[in-house]
């Protein structure tokens, strides 16, 4: 695995922990969406976790469909369209662009 994956993926890890304890605020606002919130960080740490220790291919299908439902709640709670695009686009696609050079290391 290249220096940049790996560097990606600790990135997406930690930042995603670190969304995912802002999900936990807004449980207190919205229980319904909070929760919702709550179980797509940890789906994307999930993801994040199993490309980069277990080197399963798996966890990148698991973050493309973490981001849909981002996706979704991201407009569901009011975020503008098109960062909610760019947050869909950009995560998957720049893990994509890492997994497909190093394809031949992930089960």
């Amino acid at each position: 695995m290249t220096t940049g994956c790996k560097v990606w993926l600790w990135l997406v890890l930690v930042l995603n922990l670190i969304s995912l304890l802002g999900g936990l605020m807004a449980i207190i606002v919205n229980p319904i969406l909070g929760i919702l919130i709550v179980v797509t960080e940890i789906a994307i740490v999930a993801g994040a976790a199993m490309l980069l220790f277990n080197r399963k291919k798996i966890g990148f299908y698991v973050i493309v469909g973490a981001a849909v439902v981002a996706f979704v709640l991201n407009l569901i709670s009011g975020a503008g369209l098109i960062s909610s695009l760019i947050s869909v686009i950009c995560l998957p696609g720049i893990t994509y662009l890492f997994v497909s050079k190093n394809s031949g290391i992930f089960y």
